[in-house]
């Protein structure tokens, strides 16, 4: 009795079964595989046409078309029409090896030499309705032999002119210091009632290896060096010819010195303590290489403060001569005259040529 009951169930359960998918089965809008409206027929691409051998270009493909989705398919689906063609986008590429793969790909014979290939550039359209554009090809230029003895000879080299060097500013003391060096060697031996003393002033000098004329007439103040070669020109001009027998001295000079004199280190002649030592000395001793010392120091007495110049010690030490006063500003002044009196004084006239003298001659008719 189960039994019947479960194969009638089956039965009917079936009958239902078959009776709702057949319908459902008859009625599905997509068809299937092996209906035969089903396919859709696909579209040829035009044969390739032969083009000329400068410049072959293969078709590029159509572009697929596309089912408009806006509605569902049914058993007979018409083409959607054909989209717009696109814009044309176009590309340069080597003319010899696209014209090769070209040809290897189409079956069309090709030459593999270099000369023969073509030289030129192509722009292929890559949309399928344009038409290739090419390009002229342009000749290759003719090959020039250059003989050996060209490629040998040197271009000529470029001399380049070298910038004029400026020069260095003149040192106004130079000018100074040359002609104090002169009135030095005016006595070239340097005694007094001591002795011969020429020796002390160049045994200083090698001891601070410098020459001779660095040590006793730069060792002296800027200044006082004015002072001096104001003063100097002056006893020049009123026909007297005066020395030095002593310049500047530092402190070992000083103790070289004899008779009477300064303590070391004091002596205004360059003292450490008293001056500064080397290029500050402000005292010398003069003298006149005609014999008549008294001459000039009679004369400094009279002018010297005019320079600011005096004798301190006319009964003990009459030859020393030494800058007192306000000597500093009268050096100032002095030398504003004199660098003044340079810059205003006219450039020397170069000496005529012989052709410009008889350019001047007057003609005889």
């Amino acid at each position: 009795m189960t039994r019947v009951v479960m194969m009638t169930g089956a039965a009917l359960a079936g009958i239902v079964a078959l009776g709702v998918a057949l319908p459902l089965a008859v009625s599905n809008p997509y068809p299937t595989a092996g209906q035969g409206d089903w396919i859709m027929p696909a579209k040829i691409a035009p044969p390739v046409a032969a083009l000329e051998p400068s410049a072959q270009i293969a078709q590029a493909p159509a572009p697929e078309t596309s089912i408009e989705k806006s509605e569902p398919p049914t058993r007979s689906l018409a083409l959607a029409p054909p989209p717009k063609p696109a814009p044309v986008r176009t590309r340069t590429v080597n003319a010899g090896a696209q014209f090769a793969a070209r040809w290897r790909a189409t079956g069309i014979p090709a030459n593999d030499q270099a000369d023969e290939q073509p030289t030129g550039t192509v722009r292929f359209a890559l949309a399928a309705e344009s038409t290739p554009i090419v390009e002229p090809l342009r000749p290759r230029p003719a090959h020039v032999d250059v003989p050996a003895e060209a490629a040998r000879i040197k271009p000529p080299e470029r001399k380049v002119e070298a910038a004029p060097k400026p020069k260095p500013p003149v040192d106004p003391m130079v000018a100074i210091d040359d002609y104090l060096w002169q009135v030095y060697l005016r006595a070239p031996v340097k005694k007094d009632s001591s002795g011969d003393f020429t020796w002390k002033d160049v045994a200083a000098a090698k001891r601070m290896h410098m020459s001779l004329k660095d040590y006793v007439i730069r060792g002296m103040d800027p200044d006082f060096r004015e002072q001096m070669y104001h003063m100097g020109h002056a006893m020049d001009a009123a026909g007297m010819r005066w020395s030095m027998l002593s310049a500047f001295r530092d402190d070992y000079r000083q103790t070289l010195a004899a008779g009477f004199k300064a303590r070391t280190g004091n002596s205004l002649h360059g003292g450490s303590r008293a001056v500064g030592g080397y290029g500050f000395g402000r005292a010398i001793d003069i003298n006149n290489t005609e014999g008549d010392d008294e001459t000039i120091w009679h004369w400094i007495d009279a002018h010297g403060t005019r320079y600011g110049i005096r004798r301190p010690m006319p009964g003990y030490d009459p030859a020393h001569i030494q800058s007192g006063g306000d000597w500093h500003h009268i050096a100032a002044s002095l030398r504003e005259n004199r660098t003044h009196t340079a810059a205003a004084a006219p450039a020397p006239r170069k000496p005529e040529t012989q052709a410009a003298v008889r350019s001047r001659r007057p003609r005889v008719m």
